[in-house]
């Protein structure tokens, strides 16, 4: 399981400390610590993750904590809060309608010393990651909840962007940490998602700097030979740095069209078609990672 904890503090020193310090404590974790404004609205973004330890009291102008709370949850609704507090009783009442959500795991009195708070911290994030690899079955219905959400939306703005924040929270389920939204993409024009392409699975990163993502979640909407032939167009145009793509759809795609589209193509690069079958069975599974490197064989050792 991808185990990447945001640290969000506006107490820049005692952030990095903390972050070092907790990366100490557990190595086989991915902290990463965020301070300023744009900082923390990059963070929220872009930055996959499944918990967010956040400092309740922050005085930095333009930084509240209820509101970032709030924003955790609409960006990334599986993500669980850890909050730390200089005094609990003072925050309690402002906390009531977030404590309701369930998914505020604890409340912690934040210390002088760092390496104190991080000890603090400690089991309980152990214990938060432990729940969730004995239970994969909860993250795999959360992802199907969003997605369903994404699939019967009928207001097609709204419609739009659930299905590109699920597109975002299953590509960080498989190891992809930085997802920009909105990217402008190396031919200048305009694509949905940007992922850089960190992952360490040897098989996926081979794949250049970047995947390329186009989400195309109208009613009724068929991927055809002309959806390939311009994204692959996009993909030759990115000079080398990308030499994945992916067009995602809730509806579905013809394969004897795409057979088409591939024989035609001539290239090393790869366009990949994820429609309704595909994200079912990559929901589903136990084993994402290995589920989307078997649906990119499928789809490219098709004769």
């Amino acid at each position: 399981m991808e185990k990447t904890v945001l640290i969000i503090d506006d107490q820049h020193l005692q952030n990095n400390a903390l972050k070092k310090n907790l990366t100490d404590l557990l190595p086989e974790y991915q902290f990463e610590a965020y301070s300023t404004v744009s900082e923390i609205g990059y963070a929220l973004e872009n930055r996959f993750c499944t918990l967010v330890i956040l400092n309740i009291r922050m005085d930095r102008p333009g930084i509240n904590g209820v509101e970032v709370i709030n924003k955790i949850f609409e960006l990334n609704p599986i993500a669980h809060v850890l909050l730390m507090s200089p005094d609990r009783e003072i925050y309690d009442g402002l906390l009531a309608t977030v404590l309701k959500t369930g998914k505020i795991i604890d409340i912690i009195t934040k210390k002088v010393e760092t390496y104190s708070t991080a000890k603090l911290l400690e089991p309980i994030i152990v214990n938060y990651y432990g729940r969730l690899s004995e239970d994969i079955s909860v993250l795999n219905t959360s992802l199907l909840h969003y997605y369903s959400d994404a699939k019967n939306e009928t207001d097609l703005h709204k419609k739009g962007l659930l299905f590109e924040r699920f597109i975002c929270l299953f590509f960080g389920f498989l190891g992809y940490r930085d997802i920009q939204k909105r990217k402008i993409d190396f031919s200048r024009n305009e694509l949905d998602l940007s992922i850089r392409n960190e992952t360490k699975d040897s098989f996926l990163n081979k794949f250049g700097k970047y995947i390329l993502i186009e989400c195309k979640n109208k009613p009724g909407y068929h991927i055809g030979k002309n959806d390939f032939i311009i994204f692959n167009t996009k993909l030759k145009n990115s000079n080398g740095l990308s030499e994945l793509g992916i067009i995602a759809t809730t509806g579905g795609f013809a394969k004897t069209t795409y057979l088409e589209a591939m024989s035609e193509s001539g290239n090393s690069n790869k366009v990949l078609f994820l429609s309704n079958v595909e994200f079912l069975r990559l929901i589903q599974s136990d084993n994402k990672v290995e589920e989307f490197k078997k649906i990119i064989d499928e789809q490219h050792s098709t004769p």
